[in-house]
């Protein structure tokens, strides 16, 4: 992967990986845990301040590259919030492994990048309730309901939601064959906590597919006591 030479480089594995040996100015970030409430315009103001002051804490700017170990689901649910306010964002799964031999952390300079939401890429629990193409990319057992995180009260699905699991995302060249899509469609999709289904994100968009993630997915859902299926 050729690297823009004006990018900014950000590390998603566990800090001790990254502490152990990154790619030279590489910050340290991982928005794989934050569960936030997207409802209401507010909320979404609030998320859009909050990036702002990560990517000025931050010294971020487009574009921006993110890597891991792996499509991870940490990597991606990273990348999202990124690219959800606005900047540029690219991933990179393999091949970084030999350069990453500093240790000291960077010190990077304030920027002055505000965030803008791209609201084509976000579903709140109001839109996913009646989008007309919904995939759940959880487990079969997860989606039928037999299985759940301690987290959450109960199992269960969103009515009308589609079961892909995420393993078909992990072929690119069969996905969109397997589930019948076409580059142009919107399609949306959601799984526990935003998570895995930022995985099929990016990997629908590569494909040209205009997806949309449910960032709080069933964990949100549930709390806010939505109806369920089965």
């Amino acid at each position: 992967m050729e690297i823009p030479p004006e990018a900014v480089l950000v590390d998603t594995r566990p800090r001790a990986a990254y502490e152990a040996g990154h790619l030279p100015g590489a910050r340290h970030l991982d928005l794989s845990v934050p569960r936030l409430r997207l409802r209401e315009e507010a909320e979404l103001k609030a998320l859009e301040a909050g990036l702002t002051d990560l990517f000025q804490e931050l010294g971020l700017r487009s574009p921006v590259v993110l890597y891991d170990e792996g499509l991870t689901s940490r990597l991606c649910r990273t990348a999202f919030f990124l690219g959800l306010g606005g900047l540029e964002v690219e991933l990179w799964t393999e091949g970084w492994e030999p350069y990453a031999t500093e240790r000291e952390e960077p010190k990077p300079e304030r920027t002055e990048t505000r965030a803008q939401l791209r609201r084509d890429w976000l579903l709140t629990a109001d839109e996913a309730a009646r989008h007309p193409l919904l995939l759940d990319v959880r487990s079969p057992e997860e989606y039928q309901g037999k299985v759940h995180p301690p987290c959450c009260p109960k199992g269960g699905r969103i009515p009308g939601s589609r079961n892909a699991p995420l393993e078909l995302f992990l072929e690119p060249d069969k996905v969109l064959k397997q589930l019948g899509l076409e580059p142009g469609q919107e399609v949306g999709v959601y799984c526990h906590s935003g998570a895995r289904s930022a995985v099929a994100f990016f990997v629908l968009r590569s494909l040209g597919v205009r997806a949309r993630n449910y960032l709080g997915s069933m964990h949100e859902w549930l709390q806010e006591g939505l109806p369920t299926e089965p």
